[in-house]
């Protein structure tokens, strides 16, 4: 099966990432450090930071295991090159180490929008390197590197956004590297990405920064002890009005229309509680407070890592983007995929793609949305 541009031919994606290079060692960008230098196949981490202090305490605290004097030098000869820079940063930057990016090798990011960000990383690499969007949903209100720990990921939920052009052992390769930091990884298009997490990140985000500005104003008036009587609620529900405003900017500025959109809906939404509670529509306002209720309680919390490993089998067609759509499609059912497989027909044309899938509930849920799309799929103890 070929799954690849013509460009790509020969460039083989490496068996393990020996060579990884972190151009950006923040928070995330030290973290993932901390946690890769864990892997027994990662021999070399290379990081670069504008800030010669960002980079000096990754240096410190073992996140990187050399520093570069640029980012052209962290990603040359790197499997893995990994931007963790602010997401207004990465047309620049990955412009700037395209020409030293090796065939085969494997770019990615962190940045929390992708549309933009995948089409920026796409458009600097060059033929033979295969990209490969990823954000991880996990962070913190401090920032930089002294901050940085290698479990930051673990439990957590990290996104990656294939296109029509991951080469499947590409995807397989940051896959498997993403798992094994603890992680939970859904796959999903960059477009869905970003309408995604304009609902579950950047919304909760502004309407934080909201309820904290009222609060302070108000605490700045005429009900100056407010603030002393935040309980749990308040502080956790603003909890991230806390976080860097350069960051949110730059998301802002990037994921914009669909921020905007949601923001639009949320406020029809917030009207309307108004009126029930204009109107002290009882019943109303019941129904809303418990539908809120019954929605948190589903919400799945991090699973545990026991329980029968299944594997699905379906073959697949050679064309454009069907590696995409197999992924993404088991991502929006909510399911991870704990490991990959493909096996390529000798004939050509057809190959046999194999998801292994921790219990029969999450088997079955992505069993049946790959079955709505065509696909025929078989079922197998792991």
């Amino acid at each position: 099966m070929q799954w690849r541009d013509a460009t790509d031919e020969g460039a083989s994606v490496p068996p393990t990432a020996r060579k990884v290079a972190i151009v950006g060692t923040g928070l995330i960008g030290a973290s993932l450090g901390l946690a890769l230098g864990r892997l027994a196949e990662v021999e070399e981490i290379v990081g670069y930071d504008r800030d010669p202090g960002q980079l000096a305490e990754a240096a410190r605290r073992g996140a990187i295991t050399r520093p570069a004097v640029s980012a052209a030098d962290a990603a040359a000869g790197a499997d893995l090159v990994v931007l963790a820079v602010p997401v207004s940063a990465v047309p620049a930057v990955a412009a700037e180490i395209g020409p030293a990016l090796r065939p085969g090798a494997i770019l990615t990011d962190v940045a929390s929008v992708k549309a933009r960000v995948v089409e920026a990383l796409q458009a600097a690499a060059p033929g033979g390197v295969h990209v490969i969007g990823g954000h991880p949903m996990a962070g913190s209100a401090e920032t930089g590197a002294a901050h940085a720990f290698a479990d930051l990921f673990v439990g957590a939920t990290y996104l990656l956004t294939p296109t029509t052009h991951t080469e499947p052992e590409a995807y397989r390769l940051v896959h498997g590297l993403v798992t094994r930091l603890g992680a939970r990884v859904l796959a999903v298009s960059p477009q869905r990405h970003d309408l995604l997490v304009a609902v579950t990140s950047h919304l909760p985000q502004l309407a934080a920064t909201t309820l904290m500005n009222l609060a302070a104003e108000r605490a700045r008036g005429e009900h100056a002890g407010l603030l002393l009587l935040a309980a749990g609620g308040f502080r956790d529900a603003t909890r991230v009005a806390a976080s860097n405003p350069e960051l949110w900017l730059d998301i802002c500025a990037e994921n914009r229309d669909a921020i905007v959109a949601v923001l639009d809906d949320y406020r029809e939404r917030i009207g309307a509680l108004r009126s029930v509670l204009a109107v002290a529509d009882e019943e109303g306002l019941r129904r809303a407070l418990s539908d809120a209720r019954a929605a948190r309680r589903a919400l799945p919390g991090k699973e545990s890592l026991s329980g029968r490993l299944l594997e699905l089998q379906l073959s697949i067609p050679d064309r454009p983007g069907v590696f995409a759509e197999v992924t993404t499609t088991v991502g929006l059912a909510g399911v991870n995929i704990e490991d990959i497989g493909v096996e390529h027909a000798p004939e050509g044309g057809r190959g046999l793609l194999r998801l292994a899938i921790l219990g029969p509930e999450n088997a079955a849920k992505a069993r049946v949305a790959l079955e709505a799309i065509g696909y025929e799929v078989l079922e197998h103890e792991r």
